[in-house]
């Protein structure tokens, strides 16, 4: 995992190394409201230095997709420049999903697999991972800009949340639905309806809204893991982001009969 460092009021900042469930360092209200002054992804030399380093003969580079983030560029350089074999692959997703992304082809390594099979397991992830979240304000996301206007829609003054789904490098706007009860169940019936074949692996995340990832994990049954933002994710999303991700089951391959 490499770090993503961010510029606030109060200095700089890398915490990604580890994600936290409650930050060790909360965001302060003038930092939420701050243009960031800087954000650093990951160099060339530094995803370079990753897959170099000792312990494998090979590496796959798996980032956010490009919609959304712009490090992809990097880790494609990094793999072209690497002495070892190397893919930089784009998951189609970002966040929790990422990590779905990521895990699906930890799991094929860690069975032995060679590169190319870790690399059809990630691809095939990228086409099937879903993800839906609801976020509390506009405002850092927006202000940040990885996600064009026109998708995000015009502000909104009430107290509603906004929710979203987050597929194949698209973002699909759910709506605003008020309250945080109708948020939840928003994202269940979404989850329930996605996961209707089964479901692989799956995650709740939030940014500094444990109380509503307990609710939502009550709501949809119990997940693989629960996981809070770093506080550079917590800067593009404002705090109160509730969400799940999940990998719905791979439909199951007809078999052929002998000829």
């Amino acid at each position: 995992m490499l770090p993503i460092s961010v510029y606030l009021p109060e200095g700089r900042v890398s915490p990604d190394a580890e994600p936290v469930i409650e930050p060790e360092l909360p965001l302060s209200e003038d930092a939420e409201q701050e243009e960031l002054t800087g954000a650093n992804r990951p160099f060339v030399t530094e995803y370079l230095a990753a897959v170099e380093g000792p312990g494998h003969d090979a590496a796959v580079l798996v980032t956010p997709a490009v919609e959304f983030a712009a490090m992809f560029r990097n880790a494609s350089l990094a793999a072209e420049l690497a002495d070892r074999p190397a893919v930089a692959i784009d998951a189609r997703t970002a966040a929790a999903g990422q990590a779905l992304v990521v895990l699906a082809g930890a799991a094929r390594a860690a069975e032995g697999a060679d590169l190319e099979a870790v690399v059809d397991a990630i691809e095939d992830a990228s086409r099937r991972v879903e993800l839906v979240a609801s976020l509390a304000t506009l405002g850092p996301l927006r202000r940040s800009g990885p996600v064009p206007d026109d998708l995000l829609g015009p502000d909104d003054a009430s107290e509603s949340r906004t929710v979203f789904r987050m597929r194949k490098g698209a973002i699909e706007p759910l709506g605003p639905v008020g309250s945080a009860d109708e948020t939840l169940e928003t994202i269940r019936r979404a989850y329930l309806e996605g996961t209707s074949e089964g479901v692989e692996r799956s995650t709740v995340f939030h940014a500094g809204a444990a109380e509503l990832a307990a609710r939502l994990e009550a709501m949809i049954g119990p997940v693989d893991f629960v996981s809070g933002f770093s506080a550079s994710m917590q800067v593009h999303t404002g705090q109160g982001v509730v969400g799940v991700a999940w990998l719905p089951r791979a439909p199951a391959r007809p078999v052929e009969a002998p000829t």
